[in-house]
């Protein structure tokens, strides 16, 4: 079971595209699961994309894994939101956020 504990990194891809904002977003989500006590994969996958809500831009984040099977949608209010998939992987010592191309 993936624990998401290890010394954190981001790639440069990350670091360049995505938002300090938006990490630790997607950060704080992964972090919510775990102090739920819910079972994580080694792989979480987010899904961003730019939705127009109530005349308002905003940043649709669909979050899922594998194993056991679970998606969570949530939309955040974002001047500059990114189209973007991005994986978060646990290896034990290191966890690593991503976008999906550098992998």
């Amino acid at each position: 079971m993936a624990t998401f504990s290890g010394i954190k990194h981001t790639t440069i891809g990350i670091q360049n595209e995505i938002l300090p904002e938006m990490q630790i977003i997607l950060w704080n989500m992964i972090d919510e699961n775990i102090n739920k006590g819910l079972q994580m994969d080694y792989l979480q996958i987010f899904d961003l994309k730019a939705t127009h809500e109530n005349g308002e831009l905003e940043q649709k984040i669909i979050h899922q894994q594998e194993q056991p099977r679970r998606k969570n949608t949530v939309t955040v209010n974002s001047s500059n939101p990114v189209y973007a998939k991005i994986f978060v992987i646990d290896d034990i010592s290191y966890v690593t956020m991503l976008l999906n191309h550098e992998y």
